[in-house]
């Protein structure tokens, strides 16, 4: 099953691989349109209530949205921000470190938490409504260590699979207070766009089933489900690329259509 959606999904890759670029203009649409659906989703994720359209408004006019909290207009600030970080070090080529991770989380959680941001927690704590327990804080300094170094280790899995298993070994560690799942679908869409693949987008509609596979794959450490929900917010984006190559090609090719007709006299 995971096997046949990784062909399925490689073989959409490389018709946008093998696409002509596209219109500057084009390529900012599509990269404002994933900004604002990207904040709107991963902080509805965790119960920001600001609507996709307040979200817009939020982002592009910087206005504020009455009865809105401050905290739920500085998360989604704070997601633009730190997607705008992820494209910088993804043009510097700079490597994904232990210490990117905390970077990412200090990015969230700025203005927010601010004495706990980019730090690791130093308590116990519980997951609302997951079985799974996190390691005790005293722990979290060496397992997050553990984890930068397996972040700069080659892999010779699939890159969306590596993506998948790393938000998972992430959010079992839960290194901080608050902010674990933002950070982690970052960290996810930061491998993935170096891989060469389009980010993963997870959405509010698929909210149960990303709770649920996520709490059985690192509770009983069944992965298979999440990798496969990973696979579809992938596909979610590629899907949105393809139908705006085949829009510019149509354009294109109306453009040549209507240049090889004779003037008329």
């Amino acid at each position: 099953m995971i096997e046949g959606l990784l062909e399925a999904l490689d073989n959409k890759k490389r018709r946008i691989d093998n696409a002509r670029s596209l219109p500057s203009a084009t390529l900012t649409s599509l990269k404002d349109d994933f900004v604002i659906r990207y904040a709107h989703e991963t902080t509805a994720l965790e119960d920001n209530t600001l609507t996709i359209y307040e979200t817009q408004v939020v982002l592009k006019l910087e206005l504020t949205i009455g009865g809105k909290t401050v905290r739920e207009h500085l998360e989604v600030l704070n997601i633009r921000q730190a997607l705008s970080w992820l494209d910088s070090l993804i043009t510097a080529g700079a490597p994904i470190t232990e210490n990117t991770v905390a970077q990412i989380h200090r990015i969230v959680m700025q203005g927010i938490l601010p004495d706990e941001a980019g730090l690791y927690r130093r308590v116990p704590i519980y997951i609302q409504g997951a079985r799974h327990v996190p390691p005790n804080g005293i722990k979290v300094p060496v397992l997050m260590q553990s984890f930068g170094d397996q972040l700069k280790e080659t892999t010779s899995d699939h890159p969306v699979r590596n993506a998948a298993l790393t938000h998972i070994d992430l959010v079992r560690i839960h290194p901080f207070i608050d902010g674990n799942g933002r950070t982690a679908r970052l960290l996810t869409n930061l491998l993935l766009l170096r891989a060469g693949y389009p980010p993963a987008l997870y959405t509010t509609d698929q909210r149960r089933d990303y709770v649920q596979t996520l709490d059985a794959a690192t509770f009983e450490r069944k992965p298979d489900a999440f990798i496969q929900l990973t696979i579809e917010a992938v596909d979610r984006m590629a899907d949105r690329y393809l139908t705006m190559i085949k829009l510019v090609e149509e354009g294109r090719e109306s453009d040549g259509i209507e240049k090889s007709e004779p003037e008329p006299e």
